[in-house]
């Protein structure tokens, strides 16, 4: 079927009619404002959410919040975007985040229901999509990393590729895997491309990030070091090491580039060192090692030696809380741009964006730092989440796998288990 000349006219016309009734609307936007009472958001003092909370010596601050472009973008182009119409805006929202990365103010959000990748610029308070159409059309992104240079590699389950979009963020490339083909992960090593693949092979895929070619494989079904069940993340830390979250061994392990062991931390369990649900896996760039667990709802902190150090976050519907997280990233240069939202005395180091599927504040913001030393925070200044509820988040270890909470849908992308058992029996 050819394009009509008259229908693109037509839609040129409509467009142009568009954009100088939302020029005339935003002239008038102060007065709008000054008659119905809308004002711009204030920055009025918050309480605080620390973790540790005091009197230990906190290091992470909870700091905000964002679900979707008017979150981003400053009132007038959240206003035209109302103008536009209920269409327009409903493609402004994330639906169900799952994989996350952030590069120079930019969070970019695996959206699993939206079927796109979201590109949330703080800096240049912007929202857009990537993946919406063409050749680059994703049909179910689940991660994503993006290296230096700015290229984003995007793990999709139902295309069975990895699809890679440029500085520009438009369309490059797809590099197939081997079959079957189930990747979810995804990271960048100099000039290799390592994809989890957490089909009935349960292994780890190195390619060439050029051109895609396979150089290798490692790993397999199995619960013996450097074997996997069910593998939901991996990383890469600065020191070169791969950190795979293997979710139905309930336990994170340290790999070599070539797949041998360093470590393995966990078992079930809702305790410090054990997981319930462990998924999104990510290292600082002083090596510490976050991981999120979908069942206790919090994010644990362990050093490059796979000992446990804190953890944060916890179950609630609260800004702080997680619901349902599913994964994160780490950044130290999107700083300036959350910077207001921290107390002035906290000393940022970077900032951890953790991915929430349910709830009201999707796209979590926290600073990982410190106060100085001797300084103390006045107690009518500190916010708490609310107690954990009896069975839920950080409590008494299991013998045998913790329950899931059944007020949620549970399911992650391609974590259904495969026909053979994982160990080949």
């Amino acid at each position: 079927m050819q394009f009509q000349p008259v229908k693109k006219t037509n839609q040129i016309l409509i467009r142009k009619t568009s954009t100088q009734f939302v020029r005339c609307a935003l002239l008038a936007f102060p007065a709008f404002c000054a008659l119905f009472g809308c004002e711009a958001p204030t920055s009025e003092k918050r309480a605080l959410l620390l973790f540790p909370p005091p009197p230990q010596k906190p290091r992470v601050q909870f700091l905000t919040w964002a679900n979707g472009a008017a979150d981003v973008e400053d009132q007038a182009g959240a206003f035209e975007r109302f103008v536009l119409g209920e269409e327009e805006r409903s493609l402004r929202v994330l639906n169900k985040p799952y994989g996350l990365a952030v590069h120079d103010g930019a969070v970019f959000a695996c959206d699993t229901k939206g079927l796109s990748v979201a590109r949330m610029d703080f800096r240049n308070k912007t929202y857009s999509l990537l993946g919406i159409r063409g050749p680059g059309r994703l049909r179910k992104p689940v991660n994503i990393t993006i290296d230096s240079l700015g290229y984003k590699f995007v793990a999709d389950t139902i295309r069975k590729q990895i699809v890679v979009f440029g500085p520009d963020d438009e369309y490059v490339s797809a590099f197939d895997l081997p079959e079957p083909a189930r990747p979810v992960d995804v990271a960048v090593f100099e000039n290799e491309l390592f994809v989890l693949d957490n089909d009935k092979t349960c292994q780890i895929v190195v390619l060439d990030r050029r051109t895609g070619e396979v150089l290798r494989t490692f790993g397999s079904p199995g619960t013996e070091p450097g074997q996997f069940r069910l593998p939901s993340s991996m990383c890469i830390g600065p020191e070169g090491f791969v950190y795979v979250s293997d979710t139905m061994n309930w336990r994170i392990q340290k790999l070599s580039r070539d797949g041998e062991p360093v470590w393995s931390v966990g078992q079930p369990g809702y305790q410090i060192g054990q997981f319930g649900r462990p998924r999104g896996i990510r290292v600082g760039l002083d090596g510490i090692v976050y991981v999120v667990d979908g069942a206790t709802e919090i994010v644990q902190m362990y050093d490059s030696d796979g000992n446990p150090l804190m953890h944060f976050g916890g179950p609630g519907t609260t800004p702080g809380a997680l619901d349902l997280p599913s994964s994160l990233a780490v950044d130290r240069s999107s700083i300036p741009y959350f910077q207001d939202f921290a107390h002035d005395s906290f000393d940022i180091d970077y900032l951890v964006f953790v991915a929430n599927q349910y709830g009201r504040h999707l796209v979590s913001v926290y600073a990982f730092g410190r106060f100085p030393d001797g300084f103390t925070v006045a107690e009518n200044e500190i916010a708490s989440i609310p107690a954990i509820p009896e069975g839920a988040g950080i409590g008494p270890a299991s013998p045998s796998p913790p329950p899931e909470p059944q007020r949620k849908d549970q399911s992650q992308p391609s974590e259904s288990p495969p026909t053979t058992p994982p160990d080949g029996s």
